[in-house]
């Protein structure tokens, strides 16, 4: 923490992105600027926390859409499967929304509530504050302010407790998926055979419960866990293939859908740490990204 911090953020490039690890917390911090950026159904094992600075952005959230504006701030609860496209504003032709995936041990350390569900917000003033987030202190102290108002503005809603469980059975044919998964099953035929179900069972599972065709789930835990060993020290091209991905284009084109970045940047943030650089490594994706966390390659839960 006594590492001196330019106070100025980064300027905006679009087309670059800018990677660096904060020794705060567990956390990563992305600014996506990129005009018409679309990402394939994920999810985060954090809290997202966003802000829209410029421009919207429209998103999908376990299956409900909503748009979020400038001026808004977003969050996202841990493991729940969503989609987003940004666009730029007609007035200023500029997008730019702050992201920051945040542990709920970090929130619970530190006696902050989360909110009751996943959503949008009005905060003007924060989101322009979101712009010029640079060192450690100045995350920790915009969290302090912005939870806060989504913990009160986010309450959970009744309709969540009208709204259909899955069955006993079907719970534990999720868990048979996520198991399989995780034991290095990488196809949906495979995924079937080791769950004892037909293929289309699998499928209507998933895609009523999780959100995510069988290849798209399948496809996000492989993301998952090469962003892990990418993290880890292991070379792009060798997680590659480890990962079931059939080159190395072919994996940084997923990966950068999925995680707004590629690879390359997240190999570079987590050198520049090693060597306790202050200024962001620079590579050629579309975003600004703070990398700044490890995190387990997991399944899915909801």
């Amino acid at each position: 923490m006594g590492e001196p911090h330019d106070r100025k953020p980064a300027a905006v490039a679009l087309n670059r992105s800018e990677v660096r690890r904060l020794h705060l917390f567990d956390l990563e911090q992305v600014r996506h600027h990129q005009h018409g950026q679309e990402w394939v159904p994920h999810w985060h094992d954090e809290w997202s926390f966003g802000a829209i600075v410029q421009g919207e952005c429209r998103c999908s959230v376990a299956g409900r859409p909503f748009l979020a504006r400038v001026g808004d701030l977003i969050a996202i609860a841990p493991r729940v499967v969503h989609t987003g496209a940004l666009a730029a504003s007609i007035r200023s032709g500029a997008v730019l929304v702050t992201m920051l995936y945040v542990p709920t041990a970090w929130l619970d350390q530190v006696g902050l509530a989360a909110p009751g569900r996943s959503g949008s917000t009005r905060a003007p003033v924060l989101a322009r504050q979101a712009r010029d987030l640079v060192s450690p202190e100045d995350v920790q102290a915009w969290l302090r302010r912005a939870l806060p108002l989504l913990t009160r503005t986010l309450r959970p809603s009744p309709a969540a407790a009208s709204e259909p469980m899955p069955s006993d059975a079907v719970r534990a044919l999720i868990g048979r998926v996520q198991a399989g998964v995780l034991a290095g099953e990488q196809t949906v035929t495979g995924l079937a055979r080791h769950c004892m179900v037909s293929r289309e069972r699998i499928h209507r599972v998933l895609k009523q419960w999780l959100g995510m065709a069988p290849g798209d789930y399948l496809r996000a835990v492989r993301l998952h866990r090469a962003k892990q060993l990418v993290m880890d020290g292991e070379s792009v091209a060798s997680v590659a293939i480890e990962c079931g991905f059939s080159d190395q284009a072919h994996f940084t084109r997923w990966f950068r859908r999925t995680f707004g970045y590629t690879p390359g940047d997240l190999t570079r943030a987590v050198q520049a740490s090693s060597a306790q650089l202050v200024r962001p490594a620079r590579s050629g994706a579309g975003d600004d990204c703070f990398v700044v966390r490890r995190t387990a390659a997991t399944g899915l839960f909801r």
